[in-house]
């Protein structure tokens, strides 16, 4: 079944509403260690954006290595699960805010100023192990300086992170959203078109209030996975002006949408399969890589996310982009290849920025294989 899926998506391309021509994009091996995370931003303050991935960073243009922090490896795994670029206290460079799953904790690395030495590590949580974090919007101000942790076990609550700086010291206000967890992924996004960012779980989304620091959210048991999801992006799919979900199974195979539909005045979601030929698609970013209008889906195969014991767990690394297509009857996907087979996949996180400052966008893949720069041509 999984191999067939792959004629509608190469026989889209026969509709009117065809595919872009194929993008170029040239690969950079810049390490071959095991650095699962990664972040672009300005570290050293020239001007150039750099890249942040496990231990180090890594100064533009020419890619030189700076170990700036420690980290405990396990289980074949280094526990750096996201890097979420943000200036934390204030002081006009780039910081770190890091999640791990086996130390259980939050942390931020604190930038002493042109990137260089060892950075202060600093504790936001503790207590629970991470799956992963976003920064996100959720006091709907423009800026995405919130965390949205996805916390991991059974026990805990719902809880999104801000930091306060009062003085030159920093404090981090943890807000519950909901006393419970719901499993494994986690996104924001205005579900319901209100204008507020909504957090979405694998069991419902969680309506945000007028007032996400005091208010009730209040949960929607709209749609609901059996799987282990990834990353979830609210993004209108098929234009129709509702607000779709766009999510990947993170531990199996599939890469989906859920079309937002209504039904006897009551909000419905549609699963709609894009691909399942592969599996493990653990990171995904939404961006709008053709300049279409339309954000396309950047997604790879993580390497060994169970150590190999998921499905799929064995079968071959891939990155791939996934182009939306409106043939005027439906929505199709085509699948782009990025890369296939060898070290290359998608790791805990996917960067979608212009690293090189040219104008369009290029994507950074972090993973167990190594990190990878691939450079729009």
């Amino acid at each position: 079944m999984r191999i067939l899926l792959l004629l509608p998506l190469l026989a889209s391309a026969a509709f009117g509403g065809g595919p872009s021509p194929e993008i170029g994009f040239k690969m950079h091996t810049l390490d071959l260690g095991r650095n699962e995370a990664a972040a672009v931003a300005d570290v050293n303050g020239d001007g150039k954006l750099d890249i942040i991935s496990g231990e180090n960073w890594y100064e533009a243009p020419n890619w030189d290595k700076h170990v700036f922090r420690s980290i405990y490896f396990w289980n074949n795994y280094i526990d750096d699960f996201s890097d979420l670029p943000l200036d934390v206290d204030g002081d006009g460079d780039i910081d770190v805010v890091s999640v791990g799953w086996g130390g259980r904790r939050i942390v931020w690395l604190q930038n002493p100023g042109k990137g260089q030495g060892m950075w202060a590590e600093h504790e936001v949580d503790a207590g629970s192990p991470v799956e992963f974090a976003f920064l996100v919007d959720l006091d709907n101000d423009g800026k995405k300086d919130e965390i949205l942790p996805q916390f991991g076990g059974r026990e805990g609550v719902t809880s999104w992170f801000e930091a306060e700086n009062v003085g030159g010291k920093v404090t981090w206000r943890k807000y519950d959203v909901s006393d419970r967890l719901y499993g494994h992924g986690i996104g924001a996004g205005d579900v319901n078109g209100d204008g507020r960012n909504d957090i979405l779980t694998p069991k419902g989304w969680l309506e945000a209030p007028t007032d996400p620091r005091k208010g009730s959210w209040t949960l929607h048991e709209d749609y609901a996975f059996e799987k282990h999801v990834g990353f979830l992006f609210v993004s209108d799919v098929n234009g129709d002006g509702k607000n779709d979900i766009v999510t990947t199974y993170a531990h199996d195979y599939g890469v989906m949408w859920l079309e937002q539909g209504e039904k006897d005045g009551k909000r419905t979601f549609e699963t709609k399969l894009i691909d399942d030929a592969w599996s493990q698609a653990h990171a995904m970013t939404m961006v709008d890589l053709t300049g279409d209008g339309y954000p396309e889906l950047v997604t790879g195969k993580r390497l060994y996310a169970h150590n190999g014991h998921d499905p799929g767990g064995r079968e071959p690394l891939g990155l791939y982009w996934y182009e939306r297509i409106d043939n005027g009857r439906q929505t199709e996907w085509v699948r782009h290849i990025l890369h296939y087979g060898g070290r290359v996949g998608g790791g805990m996180q996917l960067p979608v920025v212009d690293v090189d400052g040219d104008g369009d966008l290029d994507i950074v893949a972090p993973g167990k294989g190594g990190l990878f720069l691939f450079e729009r041509r």
